[in-house]
Formats: structure tokens, C-alpha cells, sequence
């Protein structure tokens, strides 16, 4: 009878996985991350136990019956390794998926249960061999199934099965669409196998192969090298971006900081020299010549303390530019009082320098135009200022002009030309970087931030223009932007040679008497220029040197506008205000805040509107955008125009 015995075609389908998960077990066996990740070297006992378990199953369906001369404790044996070895695979399977569902190590007690599980069923099926209430041969050498063959056998197997099924759909989220498609398809495909050869008790043995193809799966779509190095290729860009948004909030907290702690100082010298000019300019009881000397060094120490907020405003403009965040806001304009106004700053600046200064405006360029007036402004003056800088002889030329023009557009040239050092051919890509200052043996004396032709080009090119550079070492160098604008029809004539203030008188345009305004800030100085600045306009001013400080003002007087720093040490001034508003016994629930910092970043005013601010003044506070704020947020019947 058994040299007459054949293999049962039960086994086949084993037989074949067996082979077929050999094979796969010595392609994976020399990949690169072998034992490197964990969900790898579960990967690979998942593979041994399979290929254990399919030769144990192949062993004991080939010979695990008397009838062939195999004894019955032989027998028994085998019938119990097979079913502990599919219920390992199938626990090895669970812990496999919880590897990549558990990133964090949070299902501690779902492995711990699944111990015990397994704990569990090899005491049950070693009291079996002793008790013969699972799986047992009777002396006849007939195979038997007790009561709880089902219940003990095919129950382990499906619990882990199902664990892991349960584990994979709880953290869906967690994973990547790949591994969740490649575990979603191995976990059914082996609980199908699982069930359908429970529910034909065993007569087609599916369970294992179907395992084998599961594992097929995962192996090539999550545990191949190129998928691997995929995830570490991943892993390193996630890092570098996140290193890349704190290094990015690291320099928006140092700006920020920067700009207040720089601006802050700034606004009480330049606050305090603009009153010096003022209130000199309206004194004629003493000596002109006294009064001249007292204007030069006042108008000196302007000139410098805005070379200084030209530098931070530099810096930035570049963070804005650079996030995206910068906004042109177009607006008709008049070309001729732009360039004007432009020529006149920086003529003082080369005239310092013994520089002749040119200006040429084409005269039949139109005057009216609808641009970002402000960024075209800055661009101007950056071109020239940097013209001056690296000029120490000869002149420098700014040439305006337009082409490309049609009935509502034209594209605006402006080309500044210099007579001074020049640049250096292989330095010319370099022109446009941020912080660049070539030649640096020639030009160690020369100051600013290097940032200037780099704000140029990137406004340029916010703008859908152009800019280009010729240069000739030594000899000079021309700048030329051409920035496409619109042609406007409907600006009124003005006039464009009004003389500039140089007395508070002329600046004050109208008197509030019947008005009461509250200034809220640490910074003494501070406080002194602001009360100076609206002194003019005859009304009330109260101050407050802290945010505790103001809100017991608020209970004891009503205001008509309240200006609030932000940086105050224990109560800001968004704390403050915000306490104001669930104050009942504020008197100022409806009176217009003002938000008065140095924080001069872009986005904050609307973080400041956003939190209920009237509106918002940058420090330095310049006395005309302080006036014009005032008026916008006063009731009319309360604003008496004056006449000067």
C-alpha cells in the first residue's frame, strides 16, 4: 500500500507556494534593508514561519496517517505543529501590521493580549496530547476532530487576522495610499484562505497559499529596496522641510524682534528731531543763524535715522517678497512729481559726494499712470542710491522713458546710469543675490545690506517687468528696469510744487478741542513724541505707562480715540484691549483703538484688525500719518478745519 501511495492532491496548492515563497525568500534574503527596520525583520520571520508552516502542513497531509506506518504519537504530533505553525504565521501577520499602524508604540495592550492569546493556545493543544479534546487518533488509527477543533484551531489564527485588519482600518490615516492598498489586500486575501478552509473543514488546504500571495504583496509593494529608500528619501525631505519652517520662524521671530527693538528707539529720536525741526522753524525770536545751525544738525540726524530704517525696511521687504506675502496695490500716480521727488532726495546725497546729478524725463512720456506708486518709488531710489554709493567721481544719470505704447498702456523705462567702479564681468551673475557686496577689497567702507539690487529685481519681477546691467570695470555701470503700467485718465491736476512743512503750524489742519485721547506705552519717550505730535490739535491727551495703567483709565473717563502699543511688559497691548472689551465697568467699549508699534511686519495689521483694532501706525510715527489717522476715526461734527 504505501509503495502504491501518491501525494494527496490536497497539497498541491502548498506544495506550489512553497516553492514559489523559496524563491521569493532568496530574492528578499540580499536586499539591503535586511535587518535594518523593524517592520522589515518582522517582515522576514513572516516568511520563515510561512515556509515553516508549509512544510510542516505538506509533512503532516503526506504522512500523518497510520495506515502508511507512521505511528500514532508521530502522527498526533504532526496534526499539532501544523496548527501551531499556521497560528504563529498568522501572529507574526498581526504583529507585522501592527508595525506600521503603531508608529508611536500606543498598542501596547493589543500586543500584550495577543501574548496572552498564544499563551493560551499551546497550553490547550500540548494538555491535548494528553487529553485528546482538540484533534486525536482513536487506536484504529482514524483521525478525529473533538468539539473544540473549531473553537481552538481556526479561531487563533482568525483572531490575529482580524486584529490586524482592525488595527489597519483604526489607523488608516496614518499610513500612505501604498501601504494601505498592499496591507488592506494581504490581510483579506489570507483571512479569505483562512475562513474558506475552516468552512470545508479542512478538505482544500487554502489557507497558507492564500498567505503566500499575501506576502507576495507586501513584499513588492512595501519591502522592496527602491520602496524603502523611497521612505528614507521621504523621511529626509520631511525633516529638511520641518527644519526648514523652524529655521523660516526662527528669522519671522528675529525680524519681529528686530523691527521692534530697533524700530522702538528709532521712533523717539526721529519723533524728537522732527519736533526740533518744527518748532525751531516756527521761532523768530531768536538768532537765524543759531536756528540755521540747530535745523543742520537736526536735518543731519534725520537724514541718518532714516538711512537706518531704510536698512530694516530693506530686510523686511525681502521677507515679504520672499513669502509671498508682499502686495502691490496700484493707484493712478503722476510720474512727473515721483521722479521729482525721487531727484531731489538723492541730489542732496551725491551733492554730498561732489556728484553732478542728471535727470531726463522724456517729454512726451504721459504723466498720468496707474501703478504700485511706493514699490516703483523704492526701486528708484535703490538704483540711484546704489549708483551714489559706488560713485566717487563724475555723475550719475537717471534717464525715464516708455515704449510699447498703446492707448491705455505703455512699459516704463527707467535706466540709471554712474560714472563709478563698475563690476567685474564674472561678477555680474552674482549682482542680484541677497546680502552681495562684491569686490569687497575695494569696497570694505562702503555701507548698506547688499540687499538693495536684490529688492529691485525681485519687485521687478512682481511686478511682470524686466531689469538689465552693463558694466564696464572701472569706468560705471547702467541699470535699466522696464515695468509694464497703465495709462491713467482720470487724475485732476494738482500741483506739484507744494512746499514742504517745516513748522507744526503748517502741518495742523484742523483743531479737535472737544476731544480726549489716551496714549498707552512703557516707553517714556515714546510717549513724549506722540503727546507732541497731537498737541497741536488743542484737545485733551492723557497717558498711561502700562496696560494695568490704562484699563483703570478706561473705567474712570471716556476717550475719543485710544492709541495702545503692542510690546508692554506684563500686559501687551492686544491683552490689554481685550480685557478692556469684558470689562463692564469700561467706559470705552465702542471708542476706536489704535494699534501704535514697532512691529512692522507684513500681515500684522490684519492680525490687528482681526483682532478688533480700529486700524494701525508703524513707529517711527510720522507726524502726517498720526494726523490723517486721527481725523479718519473722529467723528466730523468734533473736527473743526482750520486754515493756515
Amino acid at each position: 500500500m504505501i509503495s502504491n501511495y501518491t501525494i494527496p492532491p490536497k497539497t498541491y496548492f502548498e506544495i506550489a507556494s512553497l516553492g514559489f515563497l523559496s524563491v521569493l525568500y532568496l530574492i528578499s534574503f540580499h536586499d539591503p534593508n535586511r535587518n535594518k527596520m523593524r517592520s522589515y525583520k518582522l517582515f522576514r520571520h513572516l516568511e520563515v514561519n510561512m515556509l515553516l508552516a508549509l512544510v510542516v502542513s505538506i509533512l503532516t497531509y503526506t504522512f500523518a496517517y497510520p495506515e502508511l506506518g507512521t505511528p500514532l504519537p508521530v502522527c498526533t504530533l504532526l496534526r499539532t505543529m501544523d496548527s501551531i505553525m499556521c497560528v504563529m504565521a498568522s501572529r507574526v501577520f498581526a504583529l507585522y501590521v501592527m508595525a506600521y499602524v503603531d508608529t508611536e508604540g500606543k498598542m501596547k495592550k493589543v500586543s500584550l493580549i495577543g501574548n496572552i492569546v498564544f499563551g493560551l493556545y499551546l497550553i490547550l493543544m500540548v494538555l491535548n496530547l494528553f487529553f485528546k479534546f482538540v484533534l486525536w487518533y482513536t487506536p484504529e488509527g482514524e483521525y478525529m476532530h473533538g468539539t473544540l477543533f473549531v473553537p481552538i484551531v481556526f479561531s487563533a489564527p482568525v483572531y490575529y487576522l482580524s486584529s490586524g485588519i482592525i488595527m489597519l482600518i483604526s489607523r488608516m490615516k496614518a499610513l500612505g495610499s501604498r501601504e494601505r492598498v498592499a496591507l488592506t489586500i494581504a490581510s483579506f486575501v489570507t483571512l479569505f484562505g483562512t475562513i474558506i478552509q475552516a468552512a470545508t473543514n479542512g478538505v482544500i488546504l487554502l489557507s497558507l497559499p492564500f498567505g503566500s500571495v499575501g506576502i507576495f504583496v507586501l513584499y513588492y509593494s512595501i519591502e522592496t529596496a527602491d520602496y524603502h529608500q523611497l521612505l528614507k528619501s521621504n523621511e529626509r525631505l520631511m525633516l529638511a522641510e520641518q527644519d526648514a519652517i523652524k529655521a523660516n520662524r526662527a528669522k519671522s521671530d528675529f525680524l519681529a524682534s528686530m523691527s521692534h527693538e530697533i524700530r522702538t528707539p528709532l521712533n523717539a529720536v526721529l519723533g524728537m528731531d522732527e519736533l526740533i525741526i518744527l518748532e525751531t522753524g516756527s521761532k523768530k525770536d531768536i538768532d537765524p543763524a543759531f536756528t540755521g545751525k540747530i535745523m543742520e544738525y537736526a536735518e543731519n540726524i534725520r537724514d541718518a535715522g532714516q538711512v537706518l530704517l531704510s536698512v530694516i525696511n530693506d530686510i523686511l521687504d525681502l521677507t515679504k517678497i520672499e513669502s509671498g506675502m508682499m502686495e502691490l496695490k496700484p493707484a493712478p500716480y503722476k510720474l512727473g512729481a515721483l521722479a521729482n521727488d525721487v531727484g531731489t532726495m538723492v541730489r542732496i546725497r551725491a551733492e554730498q559726494k561732489g556728484l553732478s546729478y542728471i535727470q531726463k524725463v522724456d517729454q512726451d512720456i504721459t504723466d498720468d499712470l496707474v501703478g504700485d506708486e511706493l514699490r516703483i518709488r523704492q526701486i528708484m531710489i535703490n538704483l540711484l542710491n546704489n549708483a551714489v554709493k559706488y560713485t566717487d567721481s563724475g555723475k550719475v544719470v537717471m534717464e525715464i522713458s516708455a515704449k510699447e505704447r498703446t492707448d491705455d498702456s505703455l512699459s516704463l523705462c527707467i535706466c540709471v546710469k554712474d560714472t563709478g567702479i563698475g563690476i567685474r564681468e564674472e561678477d555680474l551673475p552674482r549682482i542680484f543675490g541677497d546680502f552681495q557686496r562684491l569686490d569687497e577689497e575695494r569696497n570694505n567702507k562702503i555701507e548698506g545690506t547688499g540687499l538693495g539690487l536684490s529688492i529691485v529685481k525681485r519687485m521687478v519681477g512682481l511686478m511682470n517687468g524686466d531689469i538689465t546691467v552693463t558694466s564696464e570695470y572701472g569706468k560705471g555701470s547702467e541699470f535699466c528696469v522696464t515695468i509694464p503700467q497703465q495709462i491713467s485718465r482720470q487724475i485732476q491736476k494738482e500741483n506739484e510744487d507744494v512746499k514742504k512743512p517745516n513748522r507744526i503750524a503748517d502741518v495742523i489742519t484742523y483743531h479737535t478741542p472737544d476731544c480726549t485721547y489716551l496714549i498707552v506705552d512703557d516707553n517714556r519717550m515714546n510717549l513724549l513724541v506722540a503727546k507732541r505730535f497731537l498737541d497741536g490739535l488743542c484737545g485733551v491727551i492723557e497717558t498711561a505707562q502700562s496696560g494695568a495703567e490704562a484699563l483703570q483709565k478706561m473705567k474712570q473717563t471716556k476717550y475719543d480715540l485710544i492709541f495702545m502699543d503692542h510690546m508692554m511688559p506684563d500686559l501687551n497691548g492686544i491683552e490689554t484691549y481685550e480685557l478692556s472689551l469684558k470689562d463692564p465697568d469700561n467706559l470705552n467699549l465702542k471708542t476706536p483703538v489704535i494699534m501704535m508699534t514697532a512691529n512692522a511686519l507684513n500681515g500684522v495689521r490684519e492680525e490687528y484688525l482681526s483682532k478688533g483694532f480700529a486700524d494701525y501706525v508703524s513707529k517711527p510715527v510720522e507726524i502726517r500719518e498720526l494726523l490723517r489717522i486721527v481725523k479718519l476715526h473722529l467723528p466730523q461734527d468734533k473736527i473743526n478745519n482750520i486754515t493756515n
